[in-house]
């Protein structure tokens, strides 16, 4: 392990909380109040609508299953740190940090008097790995990185079975819609994508929607 670079890091909690939090406020409606998530429209044989369903299931087990990791991490670095060692040379302004053997190399490239110390470097970092991955064990936190990986993989599938599936219902398209402005809105590129057309779109699906439940309301008095 000492002769890698430590790839351990803090997670951003971005994409999953991001994703949250979006669905919840797109357009000023979600599909998470009992109005709109009640039969609408044709919507309950609409098999978008069964595929968001689906969808938002595994969403919220990958958003726990996420949160659940990155507070193992935080636990992880606050009572252990991050695999590290700390050089002290003369040839050096100050100690230094250092994280990987590769960079340990890197340095030593420059400056070859300290390349007799990288059996120190290294034999500190082992030992300083060895006590992450004893306590990684201890509280799970690599298992359940790895549950929230696969719980992340199983909802990309699911998003990919909800854009194949033909919406039928107003209700089926609005998922749609949701969903896309949530998970695309993340990242560099959603800066350049026409998200606020999309969000218009989707204030039009739900005020259509709205009329259609008024209108029938109408024919039924």
């Amino acid at each position: 392990m000492a002769d890698s670079e430590i790839s351990t890091s803090l997670s951003r909690p971005s994409r999953r909380d991001v994703l949250s939090a979006a669905l919840m406020t797109i357009g000023g409606t979600s599909f998470n109040n009992s109005a709109a998530a009640a039969p609408q429209d044709g919507g309950a044989t609409d098999a978008a609508v069964f595929a968001w369903e689906a969808w938002r299931v595994a969403h919220r087990r990958t958003l726990a299953l996420c949160r659940k990791q990155q507070s193992l991490e935080s636990e992880l670095a606050r009572t252990i740190g991050f695999p590290h060692a700390v050089l002290a040379a003369a040839e050096l302004p100050s100690p230094m940090r250092i994280s990987s053997m590769r960079q340990f190399d890197r340095l030593a490239a420059g400056l070859p008097s300290l390349c007799a110390r990288r059996d120190e470097v290294a034999a500190a970092l082992r030992s300083h790995q060895l006590r992450w991955d004893d306590a990684d064990r201890a509280i799970g936190y690599t298992a359940t990185r790895k549950e929230e990986a696969a719980a992340s993989d199983d909802e990309e599938r699911l998003i990919a079975g909800l854009f194949a599936a033909d919406a039928s219902s107003l209700r089926g398209l609005s998922a749609k819609l949701d969903v896309l402005i949530a998970v695309g809105a993340d990242g560099a590129e959603g800066r350049h994508f026409p998200w606020p057309e999309l969000r218009r779109i989707r204030r039009d699906v739900a005020r259509l929607m709205q009329l259609q439940r008024r209108d029938a309301g109408g024919l039924t008095a």
